[in-house]
């Protein structure tokens, strides 16, 4: 997902960045710096995810950020920040950003592009989320402070839009829908919400999975259909393609995993319907239909 970059054994030892690991602007700024790379380090950037930081929870979508993303400001949280996600010995993480190899220096986890308070996150000045085209490099270090030996680096572009505010929706209407690990009763990271034509690769999923009906205000059922599938109402919130029943602490949530043909390999085309009254009665609002592709 993100594009890491790793030196042979030739390369072991202390060496200055190079223009091929940043833009031009990026490697004048850091120019005369040495690092120590060992590529068999365990420190790693794994991915980056985008944060908001009124409630410190990562913004539905976007965990990880996948490269080439696109941030629509008028579909997102007003305060946002960024983090990188880490494996291994870790002791600091250096952010280049756009033109400024240097950005900042994060020392202990959650390592955050534009800081936080033991994961209480600040957001970020309005230029890192200025429309137009980014570029992030996050470098981890073994030790604090930048030092120690330098890991394997992820890189990342993404492009900041605002597009006309978007109407509300009304409030009887399927919003999205979020594919679920009815293991976990959490959403599956990179599908919370479901993009339209997603490929789903079931080798690369959770083997026991569910699909939730996310939904406006005055929603009291929610009727779900797909070709070649008898149709199922949901009575009560959360709306659950394949079902959920009370867990220990009483509330509904404890997701039931779909049966195979739900998650069969194949195109598959769903459709949900939210009621506001119980089993698919009073008024019908503004349905949703995803299209989506199932493989091995």
């Amino acid at each position: 997902m993100f594009q890491t970059r790793s030196l042979s054994a030739a390369l072991l030892g202390t060496l200055a960045l190079v223009t091929a690991a940043l833009p031009a602007a990026t490697a004048q700024t850091v120019k005369g710096q040495s690092i120590t790379v060992n590529p068999k380090s365990p420190a790693t950037v794994t991915g980056v995810t985008l944060i908001n930081a009124d409630t410190n929870q990562p913004v539905p979508g976007f965990d990880p950020v996948q490269p080439g993303a696109t941030l629509d400001l008028a579909r997102l949280p007003a305060r946002l920040n960024m983090r990188a996600n880490v494996s291994g010995a870790v002791g600091s993480v250096w952010f280049g950003l756009d033109g400024n190899g240097n950005y900042r220096l994060q020392g202990g986890a959650p390592h955050s592009l534009c800081n936080d308070n033991g994961g209480d996150y600040e957001p970020c000045p309005a230029a890192v989320f200025a429309p137009g085209a980014h570029s992030l490099l996050v470098t981890p270090f073994t030790a604090a402070n930048g030092a120690g030996t330098a890991g394997l680096a992820a890189s990342l572009t993404y492009t900041v839009i605002r597009s006309a505010a978007a109407q509300p929706a009304p409030a009887v209407a399927v919003t999205s829908f979020t594919l679920i690990n009815a293991d976990t009763n959490q959403p599956v990271p990179g599908f919370d919400p479901v993009r339209p034509g997603v490929r789903l690769r079931l080798s690369a999923l959770p083997p026991r999975l569910n699909m939730r009906a996310n939904v406006g205000n005055g929603v009291r059922s929610v009727r779900f259909t797909e070709k070649g599938v008898k149709d199922y109402v949901e009575n009560e919130a959360p709306f659950a393609l394949c079902g959920d029943s009370k867990g220990s602490s009483g509330k509904k949530g404890d997701y039931l995993p779909c049966n195979a043909s739900r998650f069969a390999p194949g195109t598959h085309r769903l459709t949900a319907t939210p009621f506001s009254k119980m089993f698919a009665d009073g008024t019908a609002g503004q349905a949703l239909t995803l299209d989506f592709v199932v493989e091995r």
